[in-house]
């Protein structure tokens, strides 16, 4: 077992390496990094760049035949759940209830495609995110809003690329080793999957409520954490979760160097941004360790460039990754006999 969590961790599959569709998602992160620091509103412009990354993924995926359709959806809902989130933030209770529905209907479409499945987390990850800035009235549309924005330029610059350039990039996101199952076998196994969906939610609960109620500072990346690390088999989740524990310290240790280093001042967080948000492009069907290494690098700047300190958000990932993803493994291996009997 050992031997193949370490070939899966570290194998690298150059098939799934297409420079030129990493390539096309950076101008829109770029352009509003710019616009933002050139007028002064660099926290709003971290929030529509955020939404643009997310929709950038969604440039690899294909919904009913259709490659817009996935980042049109996924735009929307990410909107959407930034603004429901944000305002059952305000709570506790509606922290840990609104997590596990959106923890639930993740679970519930997993089988459905992997656009489907893709689409459905990345509503779940803003959702969660925006519980950590709650805010009720006007100011709830506001997070939302900017991630919407993000999200339609991303569309416009990806789309338009392709038009000028006159061909669509591979959907290769759809290939990836932790596709889902098929439509047909979740409908034979429908108490397998309900099953699976209850331990989403039941996932999503315990670490929303975990980092509520402890208050613990950026704790918002633990259940965001088990969201992503979850799969279908606990095989995949085990080895997701080492990968992207693995990756994050990796990650953390080369943004303590590089901040250490160059000591970057406002445009040279927003280089760093877009370089290696463009290397999460590449690298993320590539090998998923090598993602969450540039993805954390990614991260620790683009909330540096929003105020807070490097290493600060370096301390906090590490810690909130580790016990996110061990949370999740943990669930995970307690359903699993349920899981079981379900599929007898």
């Amino acid at each position: 077992m050992l031997q193949k969590l370490a070939q899966d961790t570290f194998t690298f599959d150059w098939s799934k390496f297409h420079p030129r569709a990493a390539l096309l998602c950076m101008p829109a992160i770029a352009v509003l990094l710019v616009v933002g620091l050139g007028t002064g509103h660099a926290r709003q412009a971290v929030a529509a760049a955020a939404g643009a990354f997310s929709v950038g993924f969604g440039s690899f995926q294909e919904l009913h035949h259709s490659r817009r359709a996935a980042m049109l959806l996924s735009a929307l809902g990410m909107c959407i759940s930034s603004w429901i989130g944000t305002l059952a933030g305000l709570s506790l209770a509606g922290t840990v209830v609104s997590s596990a529905l959106w923890g639930f209907l993740y679970g519930t479409v997993w089988t459905l495609s992997p656009a489907a499945a893709w689409i459905a987390l990345q509503c779940l990850v803003w959702l969660v995110i925006s519980t950590a800035y709650p805010a009720s009235g006007v100011h709830a549309l506001t997070r939302g809003s900017l991630v919407l924005a993000g999200g339609w330029l991303q569309i416009l610059c990806v789309t338009g690329l392709w038009r000028i350039l006159g061909s669509v990039t591979p959907p290769f996101g759809g290939a990836s080793q932790d596709e889902p199952e098929r439509f047909s076998d979740a409908v034979r196994a429908g108490c397998q999957q309900r099953i699976k969906a209850l331990r989403a939610a039941v996932v999503l609960a315990v670490t929303a409520g975990i980092y509520r109620w402890f208050e613990l500072p950026n704790g918002y990346w633990i259940p965001m954490t088990a969201a992503i690390v979850m799969k279908a088999d606990l095989q995949q989740t085990f080895q997701r979760g080492v990968a992207r524990i693995l990756g994050t310290l990796a990650g953390a240790a080369l943004a303590t160097l590089i901040a250490a280093s160059l000591r970057p001042g406002p445009w040279a967080l927003a280089a760093l941004i877009v370089l290696f948000a463009g290397s999460c492009y590449l690298l993320i069907y590539v090998n998923y360790a090598a993602f969450a290494l540039c993805l954390t690098s990614y991260v620790v700047f683009l909330l540096s460039l929003a105020g807070l300190p490097e290493n600060v958000v370096i301390a906090h990932r590490s810690v909130s990754t580790i016990l996110g993803g061990t949370i999740a493994l943990a669930i995970h291996a307690a359903f699993s006999r349920l899981e079981r009997r379900a599929a007898s």
